[in-house]
Protein backbone atom coordinates (compact mmCIF):
# COMPACT_ATOMS: atom_id res chain seq x y z
CA UNK A 1 0.00 0.00 0.00
CA UNK A 2 1.49 3.69 -1.00
CA UNK A 3 1.07 6.08 1.60
CA UNK A 4 0.66 9.93 0.70
CA UNK A 5 2.23 11.94 2.89
CA UNK A 6 0.81 15.50 2.28
CA UNK A 7 2.98 19.08 2.43
CA UNK A 8 1.11 21.49 4.33
CA UNK A 9 1.59 25.84 4.36
CA UNK A 10 1.16 28.57 6.89
CA UNK A 11 -1.15 30.97 4.97
CA UNK A 12 -0.14 33.36 8.00
CA UNK A 13 2.26 32.81 11.11
CA UNK A 14 1.37 34.87 14.27
CA UNK A 15 3.81 34.39 17.34
CA UNK A 16 4.31 35.17 20.65
CA UNK A 17 7.53 36.45 22.97
CA UNK A 18 9.25 33.10 24.93
CA UNK A 19 7.67 31.45 27.70
CA UNK A 20 9.61 28.41 29.36
CA UNK A 21 11.81 28.01 26.08
CA UNK A 22 8.64 28.19 23.58
CA UNK A 23 6.93 30.38 21.60
CA UNK A 24 3.13 29.91 21.41
CA UNK A 25 1.77 31.03 17.84
CA UNK A 26 -1.62 31.62 15.69
CA UNK A 27 -1.56 30.00 12.58
CA UNK A 28 -3.61 29.23 9.50
CA UNK A 29 -2.55 25.87 8.08
CA UNK A 30 -3.46 24.27 4.71
CA UNK A 31 -3.09 20.82 3.03
CA UNK A 32 -1.60 20.86 -0.44
CA UNK A 33 -3.09 17.93 -2.32
CA UNK A 34 -1.08 18.34 -5.28
CA UNK A 35 2.16 17.19 -3.25
CA UNK A 36 3.25 14.75 -0.79
CA UNK A 37 6.09 12.27 -0.45
CA UNK A 38 5.37 8.47 -0.83
CA UNK A 39 5.75 6.63 1.87
CA UNK A 40 5.47 2.43 1.31
CA UNK A 41 5.46 0.10 4.35
CA UNK A 42 6.75 -3.54 4.15
CA UNK A 43 7.73 -6.14 7.42
CA UNK A 44 11.08 -6.28 7.75
CA UNK A 45 13.31 -9.43 7.36
CA UNK A 46 16.08 -8.02 9.23
CA UNK A 47 16.09 -7.93 12.78
CA UNK A 48 15.86 -3.90 12.62
CA UNK A 49 13.94 -1.00 10.98
CA UNK A 50 15.45 0.01 7.89
CA UNK A 51 14.34 3.17 5.92
CA UNK A 52 15.47 3.55 2.35
CA UNK A 53 14.95 6.91 0.57
CA UNK A 54 15.88 9.02 -2.69
CA UNK A 55 17.32 11.60 -0.23
CA UNK A 56 20.69 9.31 1.64
CA UNK A 57 20.85 10.99 4.54
CA UNK A 58 17.65 10.52 5.74
CA UNK A 59 18.15 6.72 5.90
CA UNK A 60 19.94 7.17 8.84
CA UNK A 61 18.17 10.70 10.67
CA UNK A 62 14.61 10.46 10.36
CA UNK A 63 11.79 11.07 12.53
CA UNK A 64 10.08 7.70 11.36
CA UNK A 65 12.90 5.60 13.24
CA UNK A 66 11.46 7.63 16.33
CA UNK A 67 8.19 6.61 16.05
CA UNK A 68 8.94 3.11 15.31
CA UNK A 69 10.48 2.92 18.85
CA UNK A 70 7.47 4.83 20.37
CA UNK A 71 5.13 2.28 18.48
CA UNK A 72 7.13 -0.44 19.69
CA UNK A 73 7.71 1.07 23.50
CA UNK A 74 3.74 1.60 23.52
CA UNK A 75 3.46 -2.24 22.11
CA UNK A 76 1.50 -1.37 18.98
CA UNK A 77 3.87 -2.91 17.01
CA UNK A 78 6.08 -5.92 18.13
CA UNK A 79 8.44 -6.63 14.94
CA UNK A 80 10.95 -4.86 12.47
CA UNK A 81 10.17 -2.79 9.40
CA UNK A 82 11.24 -1.85 5.71
CA UNK A 83 10.04 1.71 4.74
CA UNK A 84 10.76 3.29 1.41
CA UNK A 85 10.29 6.92 1.27
CA UNK A 86 10.35 8.97 -2.31
CA UNK A 87 10.93 12.15 -1.39
CA UNK A 88 9.23 14.94 -3.18
CA UNK A 89 8.56 17.62 -0.67
CA UNK A 90 12.46 19.67 0.17
CA UNK A 91 14.06 19.47 3.85
CA UNK A 92 14.01 22.93 5.41
CA UNK A 93 11.13 23.99 2.91
CA UNK A 94 8.54 25.18 5.85
CA UNK A 95 6.23 22.50 4.10
CA UNK A 96 6.34 20.51 7.55
CA UNK A 97 7.43 17.21 5.55
CA UNK A 98 9.14 15.12 8.03
CA UNK A 99 6.30 15.98 10.57
CA UNK A 100 3.72 14.30 7.81
CA UNK A 101 6.09 11.77 7.52
CA UNK A 102 6.13 11.11 10.86
CA UNK A 103 2.29 10.66 11.84
CA UNK A 104 1.49 9.43 7.95
CA UNK A 105 3.78 6.29 9.27
CA UNK A 106 2.36 6.32 12.88
CA UNK A 107 -1.27 6.62 11.27
CA UNK A 108 -0.52 3.54 9.67
CA UNK A 109 -0.42 1.48 12.65
CA UNK A 110 -2.44 3.08 15.58
CA UNK A 111 -5.72 5.93 15.34
CA UNK A 112 -5.05 6.07 19.00
CA UNK A 113 -5.18 9.55 19.52
CA UNK A 114 -2.97 9.43 22.87
CA UNK A 115 -0.24 7.55 21.13
CA UNK A 116 0.03 10.10 18.34
CA UNK A 117 0.33 13.07 20.56
CA UNK A 118 2.65 11.32 22.48
CA UNK A 119 5.02 11.38 18.78
CA UNK A 120 4.19 14.68 18.45
CA UNK A 121 5.24 16.07 21.37
CA UNK A 122 8.84 14.34 20.47
CA UNK A 123 8.83 14.65 16.73
CA UNK A 124 7.38 18.19 16.80
CA UNK A 125 4.60 20.51 16.99
CA UNK A 126 3.32 20.32 13.19
CA UNK A 127 2.36 16.90 14.12
CA UNK A 128 -0.83 18.07 15.80
CA UNK A 129 -1.93 19.24 12.71
CA UNK A 130 -1.71 16.22 10.44
CA UNK A 131 -2.92 14.29 13.28
CA UNK A 132 -6.50 15.98 12.82
CA UNK A 133 -6.48 15.61 9.22
CA UNK A 134 -8.11 19.01 8.40
CA UNK A 135 -7.65 20.26 5.33
CA UNK A 136 -7.65 23.66 6.68
CA UNK A 137 -7.54 24.51 10.19
CA UNK A 138 -6.28 27.29 12.86
CA UNK A 139 -3.72 26.04 15.02
CA UNK A 140 -2.79 27.90 18.31
CA UNK A 141 -1.11 27.22 21.77
CA UNK A 142 2.25 25.30 21.02
CA UNK A 143 0.63 24.36 17.69
CA UNK A 144 -1.41 21.75 19.85
CA UNK A 145 -4.73 23.22 19.34
CA UNK A 146 -6.46 22.70 16.42
CA UNK A 147 -9.22 23.87 14.92
CA UNK A 148 -11.40 23.17 11.61
CA UNK A 149 -11.46 26.40 9.64
CA UNK A 150 -14.86 27.56 8.21
CA UNK A 151 -14.05 27.06 4.79
CA UNK A 152 -11.04 24.91 2.98
CA UNK A 153 -8.50 27.19 1.15
CA UNK A 154 -7.00 25.62 -2.11
CA UNK A 155 -3.29 26.04 -2.33
CA UNK A 156 -1.69 23.79 -4.97
CA UNK A 157 1.79 23.38 -5.50
CA UNK A 158 1.57 25.43 -9.25
CA UNK A 159 0.96 28.54 -6.12
CA UNK A 160 4.57 28.04 -4.62
CA UNK A 161 8.11 28.75 -4.90
CA UNK A 162 10.20 25.93 -4.29
CA UNK A 163 13.88 28.10 -3.39
CA UNK A 164 16.06 24.99 -3.01
CA UNK A 165 17.53 26.90 0.49
CA UNK A 166 17.42 24.44 3.31
CA UNK A 167 16.04 26.62 6.51
CA UNK A 168 16.88 25.52 10.18
CA UNK A 169 13.86 25.82 12.06
CA UNK A 170 15.64 26.61 15.44
CA UNK A 171 18.15 28.99 13.76
CA UNK A 172 15.35 30.86 12.84
CA UNK A 173 13.74 31.14 15.83
CA UNK A 174 16.91 31.82 17.81
CA UNK A 175 17.20 34.83 15.41
CA UNK A 176 12.97 35.38 15.87
CA UNK A 177 14.02 35.96 19.59
CA UNK A 178 17.11 37.87 19.00
CA UNK A 179 15.73 40.32 16.56
CA UNK A 180 12.35 40.49 18.95
CA UNK A 181 10.65 39.00 16.44
CA UNK A 182 7.09 39.53 18.01
CA UNK A 183 7.28 43.46 18.31
CA UNK A 184 6.71 43.04 13.86
CA UNK A 185 2.96 42.91 14.24
CA UNK A 186 2.11 43.60 10.99
CA UNK A 187 4.07 40.66 9.44
CA UNK A 188 1.79 37.95 7.81
CA UNK A 189 4.81 35.37 8.73
CA UNK A 190 6.46 36.64 11.74
CA UNK A 191 9.22 34.36 11.26
CA UNK A 192 9.74 35.97 7.42
CA UNK A 193 12.22 38.50 8.39
CA UNK A 194 14.29 36.61 10.68
CA UNK A 195 14.56 33.98 8.44
CA UNK A 196 16.03 36.64 5.31
CA UNK A 197 18.66 37.30 7.43
CA UNK A 198 20.33 34.13 7.98
CA UNK A 199 19.29 32.99 4.34
CA UNK A 200 19.62 36.30 2.74
CA UNK A 201 19.33 34.30 -1.40
CA UNK A 202 15.68 34.03 -0.35
CA UNK A 203 14.97 38.04 -0.06
CA UNK A 204 14.49 38.39 -3.82
CA UNK A 205 11.57 36.10 -3.40
CA UNK A 206 9.66 38.35 -1.46
CA UNK A 207 8.96 40.57 -4.40
CA UNK A 208 6.79 37.31 -5.57
CA UNK A 209 5.51 35.95 -2.72
CA UNK A 210 4.69 35.06 1.42
CA UNK A 211 6.92 32.71 3.23
CA UNK A 212 5.66 29.68 4.49
CA UNK A 213 6.53 28.32 8.37
CA UNK A 214 10.38 28.67 8.64
CA UNK A 215 11.27 28.71 4.64
CA UNK A 216 12.44 28.21 2.64
CA UNK A 217 8.98 27.91 0.57
CA UNK A 218 7.01 30.97 -0.89
CA UNK A 219 3.46 31.09 -1.45
CA UNK A 220 3.15 33.33 -4.34
CA UNK A 221 1.31 36.79 -4.26
CA UNK A 222 -1.52 35.78 -6.72
CA UNK A 223 -2.46 32.37 -4.76
CA UNK A 224 -3.00 34.49 -1.60
CA UNK A 225 -4.45 37.25 -2.75
CA UNK A 226 -7.86 34.97 -3.97
CA UNK A 227 -8.34 34.02 0.20
CA UNK A 228 -10.78 36.77 1.80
Amino acid sequence: MLIKSFAKVNINLKIKKKRKHLHKICSLFTIVEDFYDEIKIEKSDNNKNILICNIKKLETDNYILKVLEILKKEKVIDCFYKISIQKNIPIGSGLGGGSSNAIAVAKYFTKDEKILKKIAKEVGSDCYFFIKEYKTAIVKGYGNKIKKYKKEIIIKFKDLILTGVNCNTKEVYKKFDEIKGWENKYEKNMLEIPALKIYSELIEYREFGQMSGSGSTFIKKTSLSQIN
